[in-house]
């Protein structure tokens, strides 16, 4: 079936998404494109939708909104049962708080370049990663399409979706959490091992996974990162003083992290890690569980729609 579903998200964009919707519609429709459209309704609805479109005979999904919308169609996608996710291609018009998925492709935000995309863009196989962590003492498995993380980064999470219970988003307002954050918080003791041999054992301040490049509104915890090389990219920061925290994010932002010298990284197709006491997770942005967790890389698992 060559005709898109569109999934919109209500809330990306603190409701930006849904205001832009009738932009997007009015350039699909002089693109001569066929679509159905649906709206998410409440966590995870977008999930729903994808698999429902699939099952409907859609191949074809267009988000508009933000990493976590993205983040759920993925999840739709990859726990159907209709066809191979491979055959499955995704796009979108990005207009959430950080759009850090769509950064990494430089993906126009305007609605008629984003839409022209869908005839005019190139299509790439990308990886994800199923990411196994435990969620109220169950396991748990989510799909990863760019980044994820465990001590400070989730922690971090944790505090912004507070924020945006009231209503505060951005970029601007997620730095905030991060200070805020690294003020009071603990190290755990990380053990991470990367294609079944130990890389990593000590206190660590945060460990990132990174498909992608970019997290928060523009960070790059994984700096070297391609979503198509098979291998899923880890950042190690260890302890550090509270002093050198303005370095560490002036690092965080500039792409020159791994010059810190508490920072180790590799790539690996599998990492394992354990923390003590247990850290929160969280994938694409949005927090999924505890750990420990399971990572492993998913190589070619579904096209999207990128620039030429």
């Amino acid at each position: 079936m060559d005709i898109w579903k569109i999934i919109i998200s209500k809330k990306s964009g603190n409701g930006k998404a849904f205001a832009q919707w009738p932009e997007v519609k009015d350039a699909l429709v002089d693109k001569g494109l066929q679509f159905s459209e649906s709206f998410t309704e409440y966590v995870g609805h977008a999930t729903e939708l994808a698999r429902e479109a699939i099952r409907g005979g859609f191949r074809k999904i267009l988000a508009v909104g933000g990493d976590g919308t993205i983040h759920e169609i993925l999840n739709g996608v990859m726990t159907q049962d209709e066809v191979p996710s491979s055959e499955i291609t995704l796009a979108i018009v990005p207009v959430g708080s950080g759009n850090d998925w769509a950064r990494l492709y430089d993906l126009p935000k305007e609605s008629a370049a984003a839409v022209d995309l869908l005839t005019g863009g190139r299509t790439l196989l990308q990886d994800v990663v199923r990411v196994e962590s435990v969620l109220d003492g169950e396991p748990s498995v989510r799909y990863m399409m760019n980044i994820g993380g465990l001590g400070i980064d989730a922690h971090v999470c944790y505090l912004f979706e507070l924020e945006k219970q009231k209503g505060k988003k951005g970029d601007i307002q997620y730095f905030k959490c991060l200070v805020k954050g690294f003020a009071k918080y603990k190290c755990p003791l990380f053990k991470i091992y990367v294609d079944d041999a130990l890389f990593f054992e000590g206190d660590a301040l945060s460990v990132a996974l990174g498909n992608g490049k970019y997290c928060g509104g523009g960070m790059r915890q994984t700096p070297d990162a391609q979503p198509d090389d098979g291998l899923i990219d880890l950042t190690v920061v260890g302890k550090i003083p509270k002093w050198k925290f303005a370095a560490c994010a002036k690092h965080l932002f500039d792409g020159t992290i791994k010059k810190l010298s508490p920072v180790k990284s590799t790539q690996g197709r599998k990492i394992q890690i354990y923390a003590s006491p247990a850290s929160f997770v969280e994938v694409d942005g949005e927090l999924v569980g505890n750990s420990p967790v399971k990572a492993t890389i998913v190589p070619a698992a579904v096209k999207v729609i990128v620039k030429n």
